[in-house]
């Protein structure tokens, strides 16, 4: 399984910088489409960073990834933290979070750094926003995002290496125009030049799907569309943009 052996590196290697740039931007976007609680889940949490953020700010946070290895990075990084709000960790697929968890229990549901993007097919991503809906009390939100299309086929460049202390990474993406998938093959090399490095290698795929059928689906799985949001700003997405926030809200009942 992908992250494995990825899983303690993965802050290390830059990754943690994302998640700390949408708690920023978590608090624009709820400032233009409240919330009634501060109960959240945050799916494919990975290593934990937005969960433990937000729950430092007073929410009641429950961080779910399939990745056993991601969350014990995060229940790692938490040990011993007095935190403002509480704060969980579960292992499970997001497409059935509500197998190991309440229906009906938060207020909002998040789901970042392109995770959407790994599910592959419509069914899959369907699935994905229903137990959204599932998990959100009538009328809580959902902020998710996805890699465009544009993105992954123009400006994901085809090879980039990273180096480090102890650790040196190197990508190599490939995509196919017919799927309109990625397929980045991630090569890692840990150790130093006295004991030798070992080596791991992972496979990660991510498709780009056309913002409307994203909208169809949400609709479907019960959700009521909000916003679409260029990449960290309030603005709509355009053309050439790299990535697009949903903002979606379970319709009340």
């Amino acid at each position: 399984m992908i992250y494995d052996r990825y899983a303690a590196l993965y802050d290390s290697s830059g990754q943690v910088r994302f998640a700390l740039l949408v708690t920023t931007y978590l608090a624009e976007i709820l400032a233009h489409h409240p919330v009634a609680g501060r109960r959240m889940l945050d799916l494919a949490c990975g290593t934990g960073t937005l969960a433990i953020e937000m729950a430092d700010q007073g929410w009641d946070v429950i961080g779910l990834d399939r990745s056993a290895a991601m969350i014990r990075q995060a229940q790692a990084k938490v040990a011993g933290a007095e935190l403002r709000g509480s704060l969980g960790f579960v292992v499970e697929d997001m497409r059935y979070a509500t197998h190991s968890l309440p229906s009906g229990s938060f207020d909002l549901v998040t789901c970042t750094y392109d995770s959407l993007n790994y599910l592959t097919s419509e069914s899959d991503l369907l699935d994905c926003f229903r137990a959204v809906a599932d998990a959100l009390l009538p009328g809580g939100l959902f902020v998710g995002d996805m890699n465009t299309r544009h993105f992954l086929e123009f400006e994901w460049g085809a090879c980039a290496v990273r180096e480090q202390v102890g650790f040196v990474q190197v990508e190599q993406s490939y995509f196919d125009r017919w799927n309109a998938t990625s397929t980045m093959v991630l090569t890692g090399f840990v150790g130093d030049d006295t004991h030798g490095y070992e080596r791991f290698d992972e496979v990660h795929v991510e498709r780009a799907y056309p913002p409307e059928l994203v909208d169809d689906l949400l609709m479907r799985a019960g959700l009521q569309i909000e916003a679409r949001y260029d990449s960290f700003t309030l603005s709509p997405p355009h053309p050439r943009s790299q990535r697009i926030f949903w903002v979606a809200r379970r319709r009340p009942e």
